[in-house]
């Protein structure tokens, strides 16, 4: 499904237990940008959480760890890709928000 339609748009997937407070910081701020959202907080590898929630179609994955927490940056991965980019939390976003919009409500 296009981002606009799936039911999960995003991920925030904690790297580290010392990363949770933070992984909720930016799932809070993609809730307000009205992204729907979900973190995962589990004590699992990454790799792990990427594969499955990849396995789920969820068409953007934000891991944030310690290095992300500091610099408050997030590692995206988009669903069909296997690069991640770090980026700035905030602009990231606004971003991911434009692109999950419905295609006649995009700005371009």
């Amino acid at each position: 499904l296009p981002a606009w339609l799936a039911p999960v748009q995003v991920v925030v997937a904690s790297i580290t237990d010392s990363a949770n407070d933070y992984a909720r910081y930016v799932a809070g701020v993609a809730t307000e940008a009205g992204l729907r959202v979900e973190t995962d907080l589990r004590n699992e590898k990454i790799s792990y959480k990427v594969r499955e929630h990849s396995v789920m179609k969820v068409p953007f994955i934000l891991a944030v760890g310690g290095r992300e927490a500091e610099a408050r940056t997030v590692a995206l991965r988009r669903l069909g890709s296997n690069h991640q980019h770090v980026q700035d939390a905030i602009e990231t976003i606004a971003t991911l928000r434009n692109e999950s919009l419905a295609p006649d409500m995009q700005s371009h």
